[in-house]
Formats: C-alpha cells, sequence, structure tokens
C-alpha cells in the first residue's frame, strides 16, 4: 500500500498496541475501521461513549484509497472540527500525521461531555424530586 500523499510505500507500525500502516515521511495511517474502533477502545473504553454516528457532514475528497484507488471523501469525526479521509468502499480510514492523538483527544472530550451531561440529569432529577415532594406535602385541589 502507499500513502495516499504520494510519499510511497507504507510500514506496519504498533501504535499502543494496535497494527497501522504508517507514512514515514509525513506520518499517517491508514485503519480499517476495526482498527479505528481499537483505537478508541484504547483511549476510552465505554460503549456509550463510543456509541453514535462515526462521520458526520461528509464531501467529496481528493485522495485515492491506498487499498482501491477510489477517490476517498472526507467527513467530520464524530461531529468534531476533525476532517478524516475514508474509502467509499470501506477498506479503511487515512489519518494525516498528528490526527491520531485528535481523535484520542476528540474521543476523551465526548467521555467528558457525557459525564457531564448525566451528573446533570441526575442532578436536576433530584432537584425536581424534591419539589415534588414540597409541592405534594402542601395540598393540591
Amino acid at each position: 500500500m502507499d500513502c495516499p500523499l504520494g510519499h510511497g510505500a507504507l510500514q506496519q507500525d504498533s501504535h499502543a498496541g494496535i497494527e497501522v500502516a504508517v507514512c514515514d515521511i509525513c506520518g499517517g495511517e491508514w485503519l480499517q475501521r476495526d482498527q479505528l474502533t481499537a483505537l478508541e477502545r484504547a483511549t476510552v473504553n465505554d460503549p456509550v461513549v463510543l456509541a453514535g454516528t462515526l462521520e458526520y457532514d461528509a464531501n467529496p475528497g481528493a485522495r485515492a484509497c491506498p487499498v482501491c484507488a477510489k477517490k476517498m471523501y472526507e467527513f467530520d469525526y464524530r461531529a468534531n472540527p476533525l476532517e478524516i479521509d475514508a474509502c467509499p468502499d470501506g477498506h479503511g480510514y487515512w489519518l494525516d500525521g498528528g490526527e491520531e492523538s485528535r481523535v484520542r483527544e476528540a474521543i476523551r472530550q465526548r467521555a467528558r461531555d457525557l459525564n457531564r451531561a448525566a451528573s446533570a440529569e441526575a442532578t436536576f432529577g433530584g432537584f425536581m424530586s424534591k419539589i415534588r415532594g414540597q409541592l405534594g406535602g402542601k395540598g393540591r385541589h
């Protein structure tokens, strides 16, 4: 497989225990779907955080898939301002150099946001229960 940016052959490497194809020149990485999922799980192993839509706002891209040479499309990773390239036939995803760390940070932020939302819901639920209890004790007509 060759780098979609034209830098030559991709080399097999292990990142966080996940085998990926890497470009030694630009640092880009080719990941299959299960490898991207493994990267997310290695960062935050919570099925609630990992659920949901991966691809938002897909647009035609200019790069060719290193597996089938079809033009890939670009999408916003999990509704973040992080554009990732994907093969239209599902062969995999191209992460430009440095995007792996941005994927990790995006999934960490998603976990923080979901935890914050759950905490706020629980607090609000407790508040509403208290209000209902106070209203119930005063008699209703």
